[in-house]
């Protein structure tokens, strides 16, 4: 035969096909590992979803049921009472919604129920789908329940806790709407939904075999269960207390407080009922604050797997069969010292890096490589505990800029409005950090009923000294400026304060003054900041440049008062150098007659909206450039009512807000206001309230869908002798609320169409509706005579 020349560089050749093999064995194990993790996630992403979908198709059903019953009372509230109608408007609660199982409408205790002809009357569906009627014997009982009693207390509608009905014996909750009249209680109109009905939307989901779906109430109670001894006895914290593993407590208890605080997530853990590990996936209905969830089996999910599995074992098998022959005579040839490295690199690779390397005198490329691997194990020890220990480090300084940054932007005001019994005071600010935590900072506050406080800085440098030195210099001059009431010399204190011991050197610019409310003087100090810019009848201009140091450059520094009057429409936007020096890709800075420019060509009249034009200009200009350095803007808008009417087409008093709900408490200061001013009646107020709600809601809800951007809203009001007008504008999607068809309030109310009760109630009220679409505004004009 013929005899080959042994040599390692032959038996290596021979040895890739045994590797072969092992690459194979890994390459079946590293795919299974694979797919079950890809296998989890996109199940977890089904489930996940699903139980989203269950919430909403649930939370549909509640709001439904709500709106049914919301505008039941308000057709209650403008009917005359009597047993007819109660018993139409609890016909079409029930006729209008398949999931509402009944309703009641109870009058008050101190109605008169001889005219009214009835006290509480209760309606449901039987087996059959007819609707039944009865009047309530145990009323006093029932007037104690929490479907009457917590909305008459409360004075507004809700949900009652889950209940057993003694009657059907079925799981049930109410929901339950107070009617007031002039601030007295006349009804409280409900519906019934039972869980049964819930338990049927979740029944037509596609879940697996095995898979479990549950409800759980907000109190942490199972609604829906498979098991049914479990409903309304048993939580996920009680079936945690009677787990005799530690861990599968701690898991159960993290989820009995997950559910609570969080919209959704997943978990996994033993489960008692299915005697197997499983996976959950739940998600919050906004309506009753209840969980849907789904528990999965495991096995459930990883089952392609276990096929997968058996196929690719069989595949692999087969293949190392028929690399065995080859492996074995290539295993005999290989020299001990090699298998030895091979087991040594084994015990290597899991971490123990001190276990010995075998000892060999050979010079061949088996003894090089002895002496290189010893080399690299010692070299990738080093490396592997230089390694741990900067990434230790690394985690621990994110964790800290993290708590730095929630620390830092929680002493800074950040809710707007501010000051909603001021309806005439409109502030706004943000800060964008071009870090985790930055320098800059601003501040407002009421120093007495008739003095506003303002200020605005920038730290020099950036990240946490610049936050620490901005914390110290914000709450040093907040503290003194309450104490001295004067710009000039808060600065002086707080200047040499800061500046003692400054071994950083680093140095605070900033502005602040003192806004009289009662006559519209501005005192004002500044130390070194940008100037700020006044913007009057839609022209900018900026303040005179600060000609003194910034705070904490050096001891001692003087500086002086400036005044000036912030007339009535004026608005004053108070910025750091991160507006004006925001960079694009060719490092060009925004500047600021790039500003001025922007402030000139956007005209607004409300604090939110001019702070959203110059941000949204700088984003444009900046075109994804990296931001170097903190934003900052503080602006306010004066819109002082007017005490008089300056002309015969001037309004007598007017309001500019924003697309945000939160400032409906403005429109009723301003109302309250006016009311005061104008010698109005508590009816006359509450209805121009009511009108006004009612509209900007439909104005906020419909006008402006799907854009989240800022836009302004306008109302004017005149009054004359005989009538009081309204004009609202606003810049949203067209609508002429006049073409919708008046309701028919004769017909049946199973028979009446939903909707257009808001529009019908406003022009019911009103003695003129109009609309005008003009210049890309909706104009609608509202006329209240006085006399009526």
């Amino acid at each position: 035969m013929f005899k080959i020349r042994a040599s390692l560089f032959l038996k290596f050749a021979f040895f890739i096909i045994f590797g072969a093999g092992i690459v194979l064995l890994i390459l079946v194990k590293v795919n299974s590992s694979m797919m079950r993790e890809m296998l989890l996630e996109s199940r977890g992403d089904y489930y996940t979803a699903l139980a989203l979908n269950a919430a909403n198709k649930i939370d549909k059903s509640f709001s439904i049921a709500c709106k049914d019953v919301d505008e039941a009372a308000l057709i209650f509230q403008n009917q005359e009472i009597t047993r007819d109608n109660a018993t139409a408007l609890m016909q079409r609660i029930i006729k209008n919604n398949d999931s509402v199982f009944g309703s009641a409408i109870a009058l008050a205790p101190d109605m008169d129920f001889e005219s009214t002809g009835y006290q509480i009357l209760y309606t449901w569906k039987d087996d059959y789908g007819n609707i039944d009627m009865i009047d309530r014997l145990n009323t006093l009982k029932d007037y104690q329940s929490d479907w009457f009693y917590l909305p008459q207390y409360l004075g507004k509608p809700l949900w009652c806790e889950l209940y057993n009905d003694f009657e059907t014996g079925m799981l049930m909750t109410t929901y339950s709407v107070p009617v007031f009249v002039d601030g007295k209680l006349q009804a409280v109109i409900t519906c019934d939904l039972t869980v049964e009905h819930i338990d049927s939307l979740l029944s037509y989901l596609n879940v697996g075999e095995k898979t479990e779906s549950i409800l759980v109430s907000d109190n942490g109670r199972f609604i829906i269960h498979p098991k049914k001894e479990w409903i309304m006895t048993e939580t996920f914290y009680s079936l945690a207390e009677q787990s005799e593993n530690v861990e599968q407590q701690d898991v159960l208890k993290k989820i009995a407080h997950d559910i609570r605080v969080k919209s959704s997530s997943l978990y996994r853990y033993y489960s008692p009922s299915l005697e197997e590990t499983v996976w959950f996936y739940f998600n919050h209905i906004p309506s009753t604050g209840w969980v849907v969830g789904f528990i999965v089996p495991e096995s459930e999910i990883l089952a392609p797997i276990h096929v997968m599995n058996n196929k690719m074992a069989i595949a692999a098998i087969f293949g190392i069969f028929l690399l065995f022959i080859p492996a074995l005579l290539i295993s005999l040839s290989i020299t001990r010292p090699l298998r030895q490295i091979c087991h040594a690199t084994s015990i290597i690779s899991t971490g123990d890096f001190d276990f010995s390397l075998p000892h060999t005198k050979r010079t061949d490329e088996i003894g090089r490589l002895i002496e290189d691997f010893g080399r690299m194990r010692d070299n990738l020890k080093e490396y592997m505990t230089n390694l741990a220990i900067k990434t230790a480090e690394k985690e621990k300084i994110s964790s800290e800029l993290a708590i730095a940054e929630e620390i830092q932007h929680s002493i800074l005001p950040k809710l707007f409005p501010p000051f909603p019994k001021r309806a005439g005071l409109d502030i706004f600010a943000i800060l964008h950090s071009a870090r985790e935590v930055g320098g800059d900072l601003y501040d407002f506050t009421l120093l007495d009923e008739n003095h506003l406080y303002i200020t605005i800085g920038d730290v020099s440098g950036k990240g946490v000294p610049a936050s620490l030195f901005m914390a110290v210099g914000k709450t040093l001059m907040k503290s003194t400026i309450q104490a001295v009431r004067d710009p000039a010399k808060a600065l002086i204190h707080v200047n040499n304060e800061l500046a003692d011991g400054n071994d950083s050197c680093m140095f605070i610019t900033l502005f602040c003054g003192i806004l009289n409310l009662e006559t519209n003087e501005l005192i004002y100090s500044n130390a070194g900041h940008n100037p700020p810019l006044l913007v009057k009848s839609g022209t900018p201009e900026f303040f005179p440049d600060a000609c003194t140091p910034p705070l904490a450059a050096m001891e001692d520094i003087e500086f002086t008062n400036e005044s000036m009057f912030l007339e009535d429409g004026m608005q004053l936007l108070l910025y750091t150098d991160g507006v004006t020096e925001a960079m694009n890709r060719e490092e060009v800075l925004f500047d600021e007659e790039r500003l001025v420019k922007v402030v000139s060509e956007n005209p607004t009249k409300t604090a939110e909206k001019r702070i959203s034009t110059v941000l949204k200009a700088i984003r444009k200009f900046a075109d994804g450039a990296e931001q170097y350095d903190d934003i900052t803007m503080l602006c306010i808008s004066n819109q002082r009512q007017q005490e008089h009417i300056m002309s015969e087409n001037s309004p007598t008093s007017a309001l500019v807000l924003t697309n945000r709900r939160e400032e409906f408490a403005r429109i009723v200061t301003w109302l309250e206001n006016l009311s005061e001013e104008l010698k109005w009646g508590p009816g006359l107020l509450m209805q121009l309230n009511l009108v006004l709600e009612e509209w900007i809601v439909n104005v906020i809800s419909y006008g402006f869908p799907t854009d989240e951007s800022v836009h302004e809203i306008e109302i004017r009001l005149w009054q004359s002798e005989n009538e009081i007008k309204l004009e609202v504008i606003d810049d949203g999607v067209a609508f002429d609320p006049t073409e919708r068809e008046k309701p028919d309030i004769e017909v049946p109310l199973e028979e009446r169409e939903l909707g257009g009760l808001g529009i019908h109630f406003i022009k019911e009220t009103t003695d003129k509706f109009t609309y005008e679409r003009k210049g890309g505004l909706n104009v609608i004009r509202m006329v209240k005579e006085l006399s009526s």
